[in-house]
């Protein structure tokens, strides 16, 4: 027992005197790296989603799979400014992330998202994700009713689908109109009886939205060049007298996020064509 207690003893002293081991410095405290900080959260490309909403908190962040039942599709992801609050609607911040998304949209699509049944949304953090460092936004498209308000769900991505034949691209249709509303516009094959057909696009001026609904009078003359360069007829003051015209403004949303493209169609209250009236010229559209 005594010879056990004294080699005992010399271990204990050997193990804590003398030079460290080569290579180390016997301070265990000052070669550990330091856990970095969590990243906020950000949303990825390619998902799809049940739901579409101004603003996105992470708590409520469930996409799904894109061949399954959803709203929207995030198509792009980008990086907002710096700032102290999330960019209110009208601001730069939030003008720039629009023009982004549009943009990226185009690409995405495979095509002009305006010339389309489709509507661009811009997503962002909640007031607590940006608290908390979030400096992204989202970028989801969805099909959408011409007026841009309600949204319709649909099963499959939307990446790729202008760029070819699609029917969510802007054709021929039949109105439904109620005094100087138009209330529905059912899309038709251009080769059946129709009464209405997409024209193209006309850019708006810098004006308050409010000037835009009401002002017929700039959307008529605007639309009916966009409808004369369409149809081949001369742009004058006989186009009144050869087609009508129906317009459809962007969402006040856009306007403010310096949305200006108006979407312009060519109207007959009475008379209907079983052919579209791009290049038909003034044989097909007489004066009346």
């Amino acid at each position: 027992m005594r010879r056990t207690a004294v080699l005992l003893a010399v271990l204990l002293t050997a193990g804590c005197s003398g030079a460290p081991p080569d290579g180390t410095d016997g301070d265990l405290t000052d070669d550990w790296r330091m856990p970095s900080s969590p990243a906020p959260f950000r949303p990825a490309t390619g998902q799809c989603h049940e739901m579409l909403a101004a603003t996105a908190a992470l708590d409520d962040y469930r996409p799904v799979d894109c061949a399954e039942l959803h709203v929207s599709e995030t198509f792009h992801v980008g990086t907002a400014a710096d700032a102290d609050v999330v960019p209110a609607a009208g601001t730069a911040g939030a003008r720039a992330a629009f023009k982004e998304c549009s943009e990226q949209a185009a690409g995405f699509l495979g095509g002009p998202w305006r010339t389309a049944r489709v509507a661009v949304q811009v997503v962002w953090p909640t007031k607590a994700g940006w608290s908390g460092g979030a400096r992204w936004f989202r970028c989801d498209v969805t099909t959408a009713d011409l007026d841009g308000q309600s949204r319709t769900s649909r099963t499959g991505s939307l990446a790729g689908e202008l760029a070819g034949p699609s029917p969510l691209k802007l054709g021929c249709f039949n109105p439904t109109v109620d005094g100087e509303t138009v209330t529905t516009m059912r899309p038709v094959p251009c080769d059946e009886r129709h009464r209405a057909e997409f024209a193209g696009l006309w850019k708006a001026p810098e004006i308050t939205y409010a000037a835009l609904e009401s002002g017929t009078e700039r959307s008529a003359a605007g639309c009916r060049g966009v409808i004369a360069k369409f149809t081949k007829l001369p742009d004058d003051s006989d186009m009144q007298y050869r087609t009508g015209w129906i317009s459809y403004n962007p969402t006040r949303t856009e306007w403010l996020s310096g949305e200006r493209r108006v979407r312009c169609f060519v109207y007959f209250a009475k008379r209907t064509f079983t052919r579209s009236l791009k290049g038909a010229g003034p044989s097909v559209l007489p004066v009346d």
